[in-house]
């Protein structure tokens, strides 16, 4: 082979070469999706009845170890319908930090309806939120409702809302709002294998 011909397979090795360092960085340097920290709630908190990573307020929404069924792992997030004494709502929330700021996430979360026996009431509705987190206040990004009557009994249906921050930290919530009547309430709500995913 002539000195030409050398240089041509030289410089065709280092192109190639190239390519694939080119194509580790580009795998490499790609950043993670943030994900959501104790999706399914197997991890409990400070006390067992809270799941690690997910803040909480109101009563009756509790991580339950003995509850069947699960849609996986061998916990969930119980909201105790029948327990509730008063109109308020309950509900979880979580903030993900290193979102990219524009770009649609969806996030959702999986129920499954224990029904009320008549004559007690279901809860009214299951709604999820996002929040962009802005000077440490969060502003709303997106919410869908769901009537816990139009929820199938004894099924784990996936529930979804979509969304773009505007900071790089969104806030996801399940917030659940018990039914008005004192004295009626009834049924539970599971919940399970929440989620947090880029939209294409």
């Amino acid at each position: 082979m002539n000195r030409r011909g050398n240089w041509t397979v030289a410089l065709g090795c280092l192109l190639i070469s190239a390519g694939v360092v080119l194509a580790k960085v580009a795998v490499s340097d790609k950043a993670d999706s943030p994900r959501l920290v104790n999706p399914s709630f197997e991890d409990p908190g400070d006390a067992t009845d809270r799941a690690a990573s997910w803040g909480r307020w109101g009563q009756w929404i509790n991580r339950e170890e003995q509850w069947t069924p699960v849609r996986s792992g061998r916990c969930i997030l119980g909201y105790h319908h029948w327990e509730i004494p008063d109109a308020k709502d309950s509900g979880v929330y979580q903030d993900v930090e290193h979102v990219v700021k524009g770009t649609k996430y969806t996030f959702g979360i999986y129920v499954n309806l224990d029904k009320a026996r008549k004559p007690a009431q279901d809860a009214l509705t299951v709604e999820l939120r996002l929040e962009s987190i802005v000077g440490g206040q969060p502003q709303a990004v997106a919410s869908k409702t769901y009537k816990v009557a139009d929820l199938i009994a004894d099924q784990w249906q996936k529930l979804t809302v979509s969304g773009a921050p505007v900071t790089d930290t969104l806030r996801v919530l399940v917030i659940i709002t018990p039914s008005p009547q004192d004295g009626t309430r009834g049924g539970a709500i599971r919940l399970d294998d929440a989620f947090l995913d880029p939209t294409n």
